[in-house]
């Protein structure tokens, strides 16, 4: 226990941590710092491309057999968060069942950006993982979110409410969940990391590398204020209807290691799966959701996935799946 704490407290003074918590103290003094919103754009755009190539590049050295048991596993593991979250939030927390679904869809979706922070903290204490982890990152984006607008269709209709809305349509949540912005920019890096010609990925190494971690910090940055405002934004707010948003990290992230050691993964690979299926949507989610399921509570679900869970898993949340990873 002790070593875990040592790592939780090393972990909370990095960069990235500083940048979020300096986010949430702007907000909360009420500072006038803003972030366009085309900075926004583009520096999104570049964290995801990054994480694309990299993993592009890793992938061609990796047999596609090699793969099988992990994508099954990350698949696997997409839809069971999906349950899980909804059976707690209905049957615990007795959320209706649009937030419930809303909320789900978020929890059973992963965050790049935790992601991104878990490979950062395996690099910073020299452990390996498997290469393919991007590849994983991608399969498990998309799943849970389809699903869950699939069971609000259901539902809906089953209360005969009448759906009109053109953004309920399967095709549509389709084109969201597996070609929306996110999943677009990453399997587009993934491509170009295993087609581009070796010279050529060296010569964008300065954007798409060297600076992708001080733009990583500023993203952070943006993301502490908006999950703050985010927060304040909720009406009637009650700390304890949220506490879900720190009990579905835990039972992600568990089961993720656990089934990640199962399969024979590394200790590094086992960590990152359970940050995947511990970690909660923020940007592929709540484009698709916001649309399909146009009754649910965005304060709810990226008040969540954003002001709780993403804070949680950067300072407790890695340390703690690294821990779990390795007494295994």
């Amino acid at each position: 226990m002790e070593q875990i704490i040592e790592i939780a407290y090393a972990n909370l003074f990095s960069p990235m941590i500083l940048f979020f918590l300096l986010g949430i103290i702007a907000v909360l003094v009420n500072s006038d710092l803003k972030v366009p919103t085309a900075f926004y754009t583009g520096y999104t755009m570049i964290i995801l491309f990054t994480i694309g190539i990299k993993g592009g590049m890793e992938l061609r050295s990796v047999s596609f057999t090699d793969m099988l048991p992990s994508i099954g596993a990350a698949i696997m593991l997409s839809v069971l968060m999906l349950f899980i979250s909804l059976v707690i939030l209905r049957k615990l927390y007795k959320y209706d069942m649009e937030n419930a679904l809303a909320i789900s869809a978020h929890y059973g979706s992963v965050s790049a950006v935790t992601f991104v922070a878990g490979l950062a903290f395996l690099d910073k204490i020299g452990v390996s993982y498997e290469s393919y982890m991007s590849a994983i990152l991608v399969i498990m984006e998309g799943p849970a979110i389809i699903i869950a607008i699939i069971l609000y269709k259901i539902s809906a209709r089953k209360h005969q409410d009448k759906i009109n809305n053109p953004h309920t349509s399967l095709g549509f949540v389709v084109k969201e969940a597996f070609f929306g912005k996110s999943i677009f920019l990453l399997l587009g890096g993934i491509f170009i990391g295993m087609t581009a010609h070796t010279d050529g990925l060296a010569s964008i190494q300065p954007l798409f590398g060297d600076l992708f971690y001080g733009i990583l910090c500023i993203f952070l940055l943006h993301m502490g204020m908006i999950a703050t405002q985010s927060m304040k934004r909720l009406e009637n707010f009650n700390p304890l209807s949220f506490t879900f948003a720190v009990i579905l990290p835990l039972i992600g992230g568990t089961i993720g290691v656990l089934t990640a050691s199962f399969i024979g993964l590394s200790t590094g690979g086992a960590m990152m799966f359970g940050v995947l299926t511990g970690s909660a949507s923020y940007i592929a989610a709540p484009a698709a959701i916001e649309h399909a399921i146009p009754k649910a509570n965005s304060g709810l679900y990226l008040g969540s996935a954003l002001g709780i869970t993403l804070p949680f898993n950067l300072i407790l949340g890695i340390p703690l799946y690294y821990w779990i990873a390795v007494i295994l």
